[in-house]
């Protein structure tokens, strides 16, 4: 899959695709930035994110941009440099680290991240400990995925229901949220339609310590028809509760549509 959200550059030891890939860059804009104190949600923003990895000695260092942890508090840039690479794959890695200074006044403890280079996915949790106090950072991409059953990312050539968690935060810091539904089937008298989203601009969405909640009594959604979305007014969703924890990979989801129940649960992939 193509997504506009990456830029990769592989820096090969020599010209032949066989070569081993001995470093990775890679840039991720936009990400979600989650602050929490003492376990509580205090701050939602966003950040650029830019790293590099070093597969020969599995080290890996990391720009975080243009991030914020509080109110009123400037945007600052820094670099945690020397964290652990903890697998070989150059498409699906881990990495932590820990007592990281970072810039004068802010270390980084308990650094944990996952990449999924094929989703353009990231998620990344750290303390990190300032003058002011000691924040919990949750980001994450505006994209995430549900897992398909065969354990693979090939989204595009799936019939089986997935699901697409959409997140932005706009200049002013407001968060807005959809969730996409492809190859959904409501009975099985009824034939799978290809994607219906659900945007959650008038839910009313709560913030947890690892993703938030929505809840609206209804929604408009969005068919596709070919290239295009397609609101469908007589179709709408009600009673919606949904639910996504980023932190545990977890999703929960009900609603009422075509005059059906409709409820579900399972993992995202990261």
């Amino acid at each position: 899959m193509a997504f506009a959200a990456i830029m990769l550059t592989f820096t090969a030891c020599g010209g032949d695709d066989d070569d081993p890939v001995e470093m990775i860059q890679a840039n991720e804009p936009g990400l979600i930035v989650k602050t929490t104190m003492g376990g509580n949600p205090f701050f939602l923003s966003s950040c650029d994110l830019a790293f590099n990895i070093d597969f020969s000695s599995k080290i890996l260092n990391l720009g975080i941009n243009q991030v914020t942890f509080a109110p009123r508090m400037p945007k600052i840039n820094f670099e945690a440099n020397g964290l652990k690479v903890t697998n070989d794959s150059r498409t699906d890695f881990t990495f932590s680290g820990t007592g990281v200074k970072v810039m004068e006044g802010y270390t980084l403890n308990n650094v944990t991240g996952r990449y999924i280079k094929d989703l353009s996915s990231l998620i990344l949790t750290y303390t990190v400990s300032t003058e002011r106090g000691e924040y919990g950072v949750l980001t994450f991409s505006p994209v995430l995925y549900s897992k398909l059953a065969d354990g693979s990312y090939d989204y595009d050539n799936t019939t089986d229901r997935f699901y697409k968690f959409k997140s932005r935060i706009d200049d002013d810091d407001n968060f807005t949220a959809s969730i996409c539904i492809d190859n959904i089937q409501f009975v099985p008298q009824m034939p799978k339609l290809e994607e219906i989203v659900i945007p959650l601009d008038d839910a009313t969405i709560v913030q947890t310590a690892n993703g938030y909640k929505a809840t609206a009594t209804t929604i408009i959604p969005l068919f596709k028809q070919g290239d295009k979305y397609i609101p469908f007014p007589d179709r709408t969703v009600s009673n919606l509760n949904y639910e996504l924890n980023v932190l545990n990979k977890s999703f929960t989801i009900e609603f009422d549509c075509f005059g059906l129940h409709y409820t579900d649960s399972g993992t995202i992939n990261n």
